[in-house]
């Protein structure tokens, strides 16, 4: 008796992204030919490139992307139609309708800035973090204006199709956590929930063990306090920390995203492993180059160059910059460069921006921070000891840096430190401008450090 051949798996459907390249292929075909591309004529142009063929009616089901078909099939048709097969075109089909019900995701919340250019690496990256080294708890980390929420929106975008559930949720106005669980868990078609935080994380935890789902929790820095050392939690919001800490320990095939100005206090006894922490601090050069290139700026490629320097590849402050070039100096960068040479040139947004997050800081931090802000050029970490040994406790020094650290506000290099620039710039300009309120005195704060 003949052996029989084995039966192809088909379970595989298009993507939203797949639909779409396809439906944008055939209606540029249709506008060239003047000629309908049916499922009829696109399974004859299958069968002139492949013996076998395929039939119309399995054309149907991969154009309606309601049943599965097998991944050959779809290949085919790609090839046919000049297009690329890419691993985001295609999902096994029980993912992708989980993940394509409008009842089983959320992304009202979420915002989307495509135009932004870069980040190919880091974006990698945390794919390869979530999706090869299953980590169940992952950071994007960074000052305001880095890019966080962007690149955590064109993440869950590139890996939505691995998951049945994929929700995003912004904490900017600093929802409490029955309110963000809650909704979480109703998205997952959950009805009956319970009023209690530690009932909700059960549920939410058995809901992450079976279901693959994907979450995300935008401006989680909003729950975290301010003028205290960095990570802590604000007052009544303290049950955010036991939430990552389940959702690192517990087992589950889910992932929480969050990004945050400052690195959250998690216990990580046990669970590191799980956690995958992304430091973002600009755009990389080329990608800054390409930004700027965008705009009808006038200057050389050294001139961008120091002008990208100067604002540490800082997309929002290199946009914000930008304008006032072009409004102020004729679009010419050197004339801007020159101004700098004067005044910092803090105007408007740019100093909102960097006022917000220093008076976050604690009053310790920003001593230490003006303290910083007094060194030309890097200094050793056992350097700034020495110059400040006569007024701080070695323990208030380390708490200090390691709190800046948290908030990305220091640069560390081998054993050099180095403040911010924009920071710095800040603390300067406050200086310059005689704020006596704005410039605490090291001796003066460390002789009562009212610190978390």
């Amino acid at each position: 008796m003949a052996q029989a051949r084995p039966q192809r798996y088909r379970g595989f459907v298009l993507t939203t992204a797949g639909l779409q390249k396809l439906q944008q292929r055939i209606q540029q075909l249709e506008a060239q030919t003047r000629l309908r591309q049916s499922a009829r004529t696109i399974a004859e142009r299958v069968q002139l490139n492949a013996p076998n063929g395929i039939h119309p009616i399995t054309v149907r089901k991969i154009l309606s992307g309601a049943h599965g078909v097998d991944k050959r099939s779809i290949q085919l048709v790609f090839q046919v139609l000049q297009l690329q097969l890419q691993v985001e075109d295609y999902a096994h089909a029980g993912l992708c309708h989980a993940a394509s019900s409008i009842k089983r995701q959320d992304w009202r919340e979420a915002v989307h800035d495509f135009n932004l250019c870069g980040f190919v690496d880091e974006l990698a990256q945390l794919q390869r973090a979530i999706t090869a080294e299953d980590c169940r708890l992952v950071q994007v980390l960074g000052m305001a204006g880095v890019g966080k929420t962007t690149l955590a929106s064109l993440l869950a975008t590139a890996i939505q199709p691995e998951f049945e559930f994929v929700i995003w949720k912004s904490l900017q106005h600093a929802p409490n956590i029955q309110t963000v669980l809650s909704g979480i868990l109703q998205l997952t078609q959950l009805t009956e929930l319970p009023a209690q935080t530690e009932e909700l994380m059960t549920l939410l935890i058995e809901q992450l063990q079976n279901h693959r789902c994907l979450l995300v929790l935008d401006h989680f820095d909003s729950v975290l306090g301010g003028q205290q050392y960095a990570g802590y939690y604000r007052q009544g919001y303290e049950a955010y920390r036991q939430l990552l800490q389940v959702v690192a320990a517990a087992p589950h095939q889910s992932c929480l995203v969050i990004t945050s100005r400052e690195q959250p206090r998690v216990v990580t006894t046990g669970t590191a492993r799980f956690m995958h922490s992304l430091p973002l601090r600009g755009l990389p050069t080329a990608d800054c180059q390409q930004m700027l290139g965008q705009h009808q700026l006038i200057g050389t490629a050294s001139e961008r160059q120091e002008l990208i320097e100067r604002y540490q590849g800082n997309p929002l402050i290199l946009k914000t910059v930008v304008g006032c070039i072009q409004q102020y100096f004729n679009s010419c960068i050197a004339d801007y460069l020159q101004a700098l040479n004067f005044a910092p040139l803090l105007f408007g947004d740019l100093r909102d921006l960097l006022s917000q997050q220093f008076e976050r800081l604690s009053p310790l931090e920003q001593a230490l921070g003006h303290r910083l802000a007094l060194y030309q050029a890097p200094v050793s970490v056992s350097q700034f000891r020495r110059d400040t040994q006569s007024f701080i406790s070695q323990q208030h020094l380390l708490e200090g840096l390691d709190s800046l650290s948290r908030r990305l506000f220091l640069y560390q290099q081998e054993d050099n430190l180095t403040l911010d620039p924009m920071i710095s710039a800040y603390v300067n300009d406050l200086v310059r401008q005689d704020k006596p309120a704005c410039k605490p005195k090291l001796e003066v704060v460390l002789t009562n450090p009212t610190v978390a």
